[in-house]
This record gives C-alpha cells, structure tokens and sequence, in this order.
C-alpha cells in the first residue's frame, strides 16, 4: 500500500507540470487539481467627464479539473471531510482588489475587499473615477487583484486543517471617456423597461457640430442585467443640427434591481466613431402593464357568470314545470 501511496504522489507531481509547485501534507486523502481564475468586466464603460462611480463585476471563472485519491487509510469521516473540502480548492478567499489609473483617468477611492469568492459566482466592486479634460476615447486601467486560495487541506478527528496560498492576478479593463465638445449626443430616449421583459428602447441621436457625418450607425453596448437583441441601426447621413432615430429592442433580467443603469450607445461614421454615456432607469412592472393576466382574469370571470346564470335559469325553470304539473285540474 506505501507504494501504491508513493506511485499516486509521483504521478500526480508529474501531472501538475513544471509550472506550478504542489503542496501537499504527509497524510492526504485527496488531491485536487485547480485554482481560481478571475475575470473583471465594467458593468458601465461608458463614463462622463469628472467624477462619477465605475462599477466592475468580478467573477471565478475557476473549475476543478480532477479530484484524485491518494490514500484510504484512516477513518471514513476524515475522508469523506476532506474530500469536500478540496472541492473549494478553485474558491477565492480574503480579495483585495486595488484599481489602477492612467494618466488621464484618476481613481480616487481605495482597496474594495471581498470575504470570498467561489468558483462560478461573481461580486461587484465600486470604485471612483476622476477623468481631466484632456481625457477622450478609451482608456485602459489595471486591476490590482490579491487573494488566497486553498493549496491543501487535512483532516483528522473531525478537525480541518487547511493550507493557503497567496496569489496575486493584474487584470485590464478598459472604460471609455466622452470628451468634451463632443459633436455626436443623445437628445432624448423613450420606452419603459421592466424586470423580466422584452421591450423596445428608442434613442435621438443628434448632431451638435459645426460639421456633418455620414453613413453613420448606431448600436446599444449593454451588459447584465441587460441583453441587446439585434445589431446595428442605421442613423444615415447626420448634417450639422439634425437628429435620427435608433430603434433597439431589449431584453431585462426577471431578477434584476429596479433602478438606474449606464449603458452605452457606441456610433460609428465615415468620419469617426464615438461611444455616447446613456442612463436608463428600470420600472417595476405596474398593473396596467399586466394586460394579458387582466384580460385572461376578465374572461374567466365572465364564463363563471355566465355558467352561474345558465344554471339558476335551468332550475327555475324545471321548478316551474313540476309546479305545472301537480297543478289540480
């Protein structure tokens, strides 16, 4: 059995790689092999001149490739613990996330902190932008991602002993900052959106230039809790003052938050390209909006009245008839 022991540690040293080291303590049960993968995306991209918050989504994208036994001498508890323990092997814990600016863009908050992270689940961190006048088009920014992960873990008279390690991820997220005098604006937006529907949003696009653009389109850049059916509009040829209309149809998340969202609304021109900052707000579905229920609750209440009716009518009238009948003549 020691060297059946033995053989499962070399072979699994050896599936590792060069790499990276193993840890391992001398009395392991299992082994897992994986750790997590951090991924950052900015939930609004699209940001205005000065100050305001930049809201990133950072999610584990880390999976288990292989749990392995190694050794099943000892007490069936202590396995069977440490087995589930080394599942959270691909989990981040205890996450210091620090952003870093260009030179155009300053962030002005400091570290955000996360207890954990597990593997498949995302969290999102708040951090405060300031773009100087100078700043114009898309800007890349580091985020500066520490957190542990557990290495290994034991387990022994019910007691769990885990091993961690730091690790450390530099991942870059890129905002865009609309300058100003910007020529190409979104004068106006209309449509309701809802949790949980699919609705059609419809922005003005005008030309506030001295100069005109031509062949111009426009499509909507969302992020979750939204989802852009469809591509590109078509704006046409935008003369100086003159404004199009861009049609785009939205899908909301059943469980999304009702408030107020940034979105982006990214246009491009024979000329140039611009992404234009748009905020939307998210209503909670009223009963007006709910036509259908009402409509199906409508005619289910008519059907029952009607039935109610056909059934008081058909008795008195066999209540008369025998009344006729025993009538003396």
């Amino acid at each position: 059995m020691k060297i059946l022991h033995i053989i499962s540690i070399l072979l699994l040293i050896a599936g590792i790689g060069q790499s990276d080291d193993l840890l391992f303590f001398a009395d392991d049960h299992y082994k897992s092999l994986g750790q997590p993968s951090l991924v950052a995306t900015v939930v609004n991209p699209a940001l205005l001149p000065g100050e305001c918050v930049l809201e990133i989504d950072l999610a584990n994208a880390g999976e288990l490739q292989e749990l392995m036994l190694i050794n099943q001498s000892g007490s069936e508890e202590d396995i069977l613990q440490e087995m589930n323990e080394e599942l959270k092997s691909c989990d981040a814990a205890n996450i210091n996330a620090v952003l870093r600016g260009s030179g155009t863009v300053v962030v002005t908050s400091g570290p955000q902190h996360l207890e954990s992270l597990p593997a498949g689940e995302k969290a999102p961190l708040y951090f405060g932008v300031r773009s100087n006048e100078l700043a114009s088009g898309w800007q890349e920014l580091v985020l500066d991602v520490a957190y542990e992960r557990q290495a290994d873990v034991s387990a022994k008279n019910n007691e769990i002993f885990p091993l961690y390690e730091a690790e450390r991820q530099n991942l870059t997220v890129r905002v865009f900052v609309e300058g100003k005098g910007e020529p190409l604006k979104i004068s106006g937006c209309s449509g309701k959106l809802h949790p949980g529907a699919i609705e059609n949003l419809t922005l003005a696009v005008i030309n506030d230039g001295a100069t005109a653009f031509h062949n111009c389109s426009a499509r909507l850049l969302t992020a979750p809790p939204f989802y852009a059916k469809g591509s590109w509009a078509t704006l046409g040829d935008l003369s100086p003052g003159s404004v199009s209309v861009a049609d785009f149809t939205v899908q909301v998340d059943r469980n999304a938050a009702v408030q107020d969202y940034q979105l982006g609304c990214e246009i491009v021109c024979k000329e140039k390209s611009t992404v234009i900052p748009l905020v939307v707000a998210l209503s909670p579905a009223s009963i007006l909006d709910s036509w259908a229920f009402l409509t199906l609750a409508g005619l289910m209440i008519l059907s029952l009245a009607g039935y109610v009716a056909v059934r008081i009518f058909k008795r008195g009238y066999l209540v008369g008839r025998e009344k006729r009948r025993r009538r003396p003549k």
